[in-house]
């Protein structure tokens, strides 16, 4: 834990209340989510019970399944609503002109959001497509896993992208933005309890007063993914025996009897973190959104656009499971995904930028001197306009000369550690403008800094090539090529390619 943190944390157990942690959102969120609440039974089996689902904290739609017999209505029907809605982000697209490397074409102003209550670790498996699951009545139903021209894996495989989660989820954002003095992360699990330290009911005097009546079985009992223990033998256990005897004697209004006060049990019961959920997506909302988000949210679309065209010309399905060349593509991707977002986060958030500082990968200072005119001789013996300052700073400094910076003021700019040198209780640090000054007959003035300015130097990302992966056919058959006495029909599409060269 970086000693910011441990600060924050610290004033949090003196106060009582949490401490603001970031001051921005790094993360479009849609003007109207499709929330989803899935409810299942404990034990083992942990079979589909209900889900509550919608767009409008108002309206929402609650889906049951019964006690007994099959599950295949309620998850048909949630399939029919969940691509319903990836259908209405389609409604309305927008022109792109053409650049140097892409043609005009058109992209999808919206793109599917998704929020539950639960973290990735804690949800169930994504949906694909259910071979039991027989075709609805109506023609423009489709299997779950295999809506056109819209995908619900679109939902399912962008979560784990950094910076573009098409799934966010409050018990990931929220934490990043206020900071509890509690360990981490179970307790944080509990959307209640996050959100009573962070955003505490007037009535309360602390948020640890909010969040310890939060905890309180008796007053409060987490609805989402699995119901407890005393919810189950109270409530849940005589219904489901009624239901049987009735199901046993075929009694058919005994048994819709019987569903109907399921139903308004379980509405009662899912409500109150149905509205803990719009709650903590309505304080997510209010903060303002961070710079590069805007270019993420942009991608995003990208993606969700070439996805439905990708089906709608009778694309495959992603698979269920990749291979070893579709999983080695999908993790390059993330991984580039993880440092452009880390940087863009640098750049945008000072709270980044501050811990950074603590942990030496920063440093923050003003500037002293500015020596305009440095030029260097390049490789063919012409002047390059180099420009050097110096920074007066009392970080703690753990880089070398030869470092190469990035600044969050000049973010087209490139800077180089030419000298670090010790001085009275601070440190002199000589600085080189590497990039982004333009050619020595047409410099560009704009990424000199001024004298006096106080600026922060951040660690320069590397610049990340992507690797270059074999052909199916130059891939073993034991890392997923195909054998040479079968006929290839795998699809080694991983659906990854959204759009980072684009702007």
């Amino acid at each position: 834990m970086i000693r910011l943190t441990s600060l924050l944390r610290m004033r949090a157990a003196s106060t009582g209340n949490a401490q603001r942690a970031s001051q921005l959102r790094h993360l479009h969120l849609s003007d109207q989510p499709l929330m989803l609440l899935a409810l299942k039974r404990t034990g083992p089996a942990a079979r589909p019970l209900a889900v509550m689902l919608g767009t409008d904290p108002h309206r929402p739609q609650l889906l049951l399944a019964p006690p007994s017999g099959s599950t295949t209505p309620m998850l048909a029907s949630l399939a029919d609503a969940v691509t319903a809605y990836i259908d209405a982000c389609q409604g309305h697209s927008e022109h792109l002109p053409a650049t140097s490397s892409k043609p005009a074409r058109r992209r999808y102003t919206d793109a599917p959001r998704s929020s539950s209550p639960t973290p990735d670790r804690a949800a169930p498996e994504r949906p694909r497509s259910r071979p039991e699951i027989p075709q609805r009545r109506r023609p423009q139903s489709r299997l779950p896993g295999r809506p056109a021209p819209g995908t619900l894996a679109h939902l399912s495989h962008r979560p784990r992208r950094p910076g573009r989660l098409s799934r966010p989820h409050p018990h990931d954002q929220l934490p990043r933005h206020a900071l509890d003095q509690r360990p981490k992360p179970l307790e944080d699990e509990d959307l209640a309890t996050l959100l009573a330290w962070i955003d505490p009911p007037r009535h309360t005097a602390s948020g640890r007063d909010a969040a310890l009546a939060a905890e309180d079985p008796a007053t409060h009992r987490p609805a989402g993914p699995a119901t407890d223990a005393a919810f189950d033998n109270d409530h849940l256990a005589p219904l489901f025996d009624a239901y049987a005897r009735a199901r046993r004697q075929a009694l058919a209004q005994e048994q819709t009897r019987t569903l109907h006060e399921l139903d308004r049990l379980l509405a009662t019961y899912l409500q109150p973190t149905w509205d803990l959920m719009w709650q903590a997506y309505a304080l997510l909302q209010a903060l303002p959104e961070a710079k590069s988000t805007a270019r993420r949210w942009d991608h995003e679309r990208t993606a969700f656009t070439d996805e439905c065209l990708h089906l709608a010309q009778d694309g495959r399905p992603r698979p269920a499971r990749d291979q070893a060349v579709a999983a080695a593509v999908r993790l390059a991707h993330m991984e580039l995904a993880a440092a452009a977002f880390a940087a863009e986060r640098t750049a945008d958030d000072a709270f980044a930028r501050a811990e950074l500082r603590t942990t030496g990968e920063a440093f923050g200072g003003t500037v002293t001197a500015i020596d305009s005119k440095h030029t260097l001789r390049g490789p063919t013996g012409r002047p390059q306009w180099r420009p050097r300052f110096t920074v007066s700073t009392s970080d703690p400094l753990r880089m070398e000369p030869g470092q190469l910076l990035a600044c969050h003021a000049y973010r087209k700019a490139g800077y180089k550690i030419c000298e670090i040198t010790p001085a009275d209780g601070d440190t002199l640090v000589e600085l080189e403008i590497t990039a982004g000054m333009g050619h020595a007959d047409r410099p560009t003035y704009d990424v000199l800094p001024e004298a006096g300015a106080f600026l922060v130097f951040t660690i320069a990302p590397d610049s990340y090539r992507m690797p270059e992966f074999p052909s199916r056919e130059q891939t073993p058959w034991t890392h997923g090529g195909p054998p040479a006495d079968h006929p290839d029909d795998s699809d080694e599409d991983t659906g990854e390619g959204d759009g980072e060269e684009e702007q």
